[in-house]
């Protein structure tokens, strides 16, 4: 008789089970947290100059506690739209071009969770930087929603497009060494003409008008009103439509052209 048994609870060698979607995504976030913390740039991006924006913003403004109830909201948002859109097209363009990716379709385990679990990284940590400039506006200015779930609302959703935006860009970013120009160069204009570093008030009808079809423009409405406690459900049923419809697009390119291969051979 063999000395070796096999216990009845456990399986016969090359036989365990593939790990499902959710056991897969729950481990692998636990270590893209983790890099992400770890990760200078993505720290500071999500977190630090989110909050150097504020301090400057309701340093240099005539009343640094009205101010804040406008700037605290909108710099939430880029918070999120950095940490989201920059951070995730910048880190998988690398992993693509060092082959990292590629790598990962060799793993017994679903991609969709792999990839998931990077973008929910972003988005956590992303939120992190949300938490500090509210408490900052609050600590330093009093300034506190008047609606918090409409401003949480806001950003969740504006989170939501801004990791989808993220996933499409690496689709036209052709390698390492651009990623981080055109990601920049897409998400500051975007984010000056949607109201992230000043009002829009003042500008013309042309450039508002032009803010409500952006992706993240009515967001950022929604998310000031919230703070003064103005906001309406229109108002998040406009962030919603715009969110919604420029997170299908994104995602439909991600599903036809996303590459888990690098573009150049190295």
């Amino acid at each position: 008789m063999s000395r070796h048994t096999h216990s009845p609870d456990r399986p016969e060698p090359g036989t365990e089970a593939v790990p499902g979607g959710v056991r897969t995504f729950g481990r692998q976030l636990r270590y893209d947290l983790l890099a992400q913390a770890r990760n200078p740039a993505a720290a500071f991006f999500s977190l630090g100059l989110p909050l150097i924006f504020l301090i400057t913003f309701t340093l240099i403004a005539a009343d640094g506690d009205d101010a804040a109830v406008y700037y605290a909201p909108a710099t939430m948002v880029i918070a999120v739209v950095s940490g989201t859109l920059s951070n995730i097209a910048i880190t998988l363009v690398y992993l693509r071009e060092y082959g990292l990716l590629k790598r990962l379709q060799l793993l017994p385990v679903h991609r969709s969770a792999l990839l998931g679990s990077r973008v929910a990284a972003s988005g956590l940590l992303s939120w992190g930087g949300v938490l500090l400039l509210a408490a900052y506006a609050a600590a330093v200015h009093g300034a506190v929603p008047e609606q918090p779930v409409t401003v949480a609302a806001a950003v969740l959703m504006l989170a939501m497009a801004g990791s989808a935006l993220g996933l499409a860009l690496t689709v036209v970013i052709p390698g390492e060494n651009a990623a981080g120009p055109i990601a920049n160069a897409l998400t500051l204009p975007l984010l000056m003409v949607s109201g992230g570093f000043f009002p829009l008030d003042a500008s013309p009808e042309w450039v508002r008008g032009l803010s409500s079809f952006l992706p993240f423009g009515s967001g950022v409405d929604a998310a000031v009103a919230g703070y003064k406690g103005s906001a309406t459900i229109g108002d998040l049923g406009e962030t919603a439509l715009a969110t919604g419809l420029w997170t299908a697009a994104a995602l439909t390119l991600v599903a036809t052209r996303f590459r888990w291969v690098p573009r150049r051979r190295r």
